[in-house]
């Protein structure tokens, strides 16, 4: 089974780019979602691209969307978004399941 390309809990990165300044403040537009977005970034100029990174909280493969916990929740295409780190899976720690080929391994007491 091939693993999707991004999955909740997975950190990945959102390019915007600036469309608008106000004073302190700046327009942003994310690649792969329509809205304008607004944060303040006092050093940024129109046209200046800014990676931003969040968590992956929703995929829908069905429609290739992605929600990413940045600036609010954002849903973009899954395409345009680039993947930072992958979320740490209980394959890898242990599971609480039982039978699992990877049991947890019980806690020792203190001392």
């Amino acid at each position: 089974m091939k693993r999707p390309a991004v999955e909740i809990g997975d950190r990945v990165a959102v390019i915007a780019t600036v469309i608008e300044r106000s004073k302190d403040r700046v327009t942003l537009k994310l690649d792969g979602d329509g809205h304008g977005y607004s944060m303040v970034e006092p050093y940024a100029k129109v046209g200046d691209k800014l990676r931003l990174e969040g968590d992956v909280v929703h995929v829908d493969e069905d429609l290739g969307r992605t929600t990413v916990q940045v600036l609010g929740r954002v849903t973009v295409d899954t395409k345009s978004v680039e993947m930072v780190t992958r979320r740490c899976d209980l394959d890898h720690i242990g599971s609480n399941v039982p039978a699992h080929p990877r049991p947890r391994t019980p806690p020792r007491p203190p001392g």
